[in-house]
């Protein structure tokens, strides 16, 4: 009977133990980033999500042995590095952790960059490098975060003269109280991420004061002379589209609108993301098809969600056909 109490004692112990471990745990919370580069089709640049810095390189993506897994390469130019970063997302915690494959040849960064409440100023940032091979790499990196950060996103990078090829890529983050909530140091400036399809502007002379009996009217911002609306759940046939198609929409923020877009039956091309705003819209892309061979009809479904107040271009392009969305987030 003795034997039999000391067993029964035992596993309450344990048990009693096993619970906090496996509740803390459940705080970890992953974001949502696009790791795998799904959404765009092989040789096109770069998967929803994520967004190609003007640096002068270039990216592609490539596919796996894994149907489901894509891999985002990125070359760099001799004299500078070239990057790729995510949307911005809300920071759950305190502590993020970064995962990811990656392989090459020169060197490769990956970090993080967090911004305040009004997603404009930069708190802090931090990045790892390492040096490439031919195989892959698997590497986890913690990164403590500032309170003072609210929203956060990651940047991949190929250092100068370097080819990184990165996928299996996993953000992560969770609440540690032994992190200090000390304000962080905030880096040096850095400009602002460009998408690589817009040329940096020419900086022109100011204007010549006008007279002061004349009321200063900023002028209206250029606009298409064919601007349609954009219909939700509508289907565009890609022979009805001309080479370059405008459509508006205006969408609450935290609704969408969704479309389709179809391809070229003959030409095998599909529609690609090319730039956009991801801190107002949210693009969500998906290559699929109607009917049964030989009838098939290949689209790209599309869907646009408003994050927060402001407007954007979202470019999409196939081919010599480019469609512009002049997106306003109320």
């Amino acid at each position: 009977m003795m034997n039999t109490k000391r067993m029964i004692v035992t596993v309450v112990f344990i048990a009693a133990l096993v619970v906090p471990i496996s509740a803390f745990a459940d705080h970890d919370v992953d974001l949502p980033i696009n790791g795998d580069f799904r959404g765009a089709p092989s040789g096109y640049s770069p998967a929803p999500g994520w967004t190609l810095t003007a640096d002068g390189g270039n990216a592609r993506i490539l596919p796996t042995h894994d149907r489901d897994d894509f891999m985002l390469e990125l070359r760099a130019e001799p004299s500078r590095s070239q990057s790729v970063i995510s949307e911005l997302h809300q920071l759950p915690g305190n502590m993020l952790k970064l995962e990811l494959k990656v392989r090459g040849s020169g060197k490769a960064s990956f970090g993080y960059e967090a911004f305040d409440a009004s997603q404009r100023t930069l708190i802090s940032a931090d990045s790892q490098t390492m040096s490439l091979t031919q195989y892959d790499q698997e590497r986890k990196q913690y990164f403590p975060l500032p309170s003072q950060a609210k929203y956060v996103r990651i940047r991949l990078t190929a250092e100068s003269g370097s080819t990184a090829m990165f996928h299996d890529v996993d953000a992560e983050v969770s609440y540690n109280p032994a992190v200090t909530t000390a304000p962080a140091p905030v880096p040096a400036p850095m400009p602002a991420p460009t998408p690589a399809t817009i040329s940096a502007p020419t900086i022109a002379p100011p204007p010549a004061p006008a007279p002061s009996n004349v009321p200063m009217h900023p002028a209206p911002p250029p606009h298409h002379a064919y601007v349609k609306p954009l219909q939700d759940d509508a289907h565009y046939a890609y022979h009805t589209l001309g080479q370059d198609e405008h459509f508006e929409v205006s969408v609450p923020v935290g609704e969408d609108v969704d479309f389709e877009l179809f391809e070229n039956s003959r030409g095998g091309r599909r529609w690609q993301l090319v730039s956009y705003d991801s801190s107002i819209c949210r693009v969500k892309l998906e290559h699929d098809y109607d009917g049964h061979f030989p009838n098939r009809r290949y689209k790209t479904e599309i869907e646009l969600k408003a994050r927060r107040r402001g407007k954007t271009t979202v470019v999409f392009s196939n081919g010599e056909k480019k469609v512009t969305i002049h997106f306003t987030a109320l």
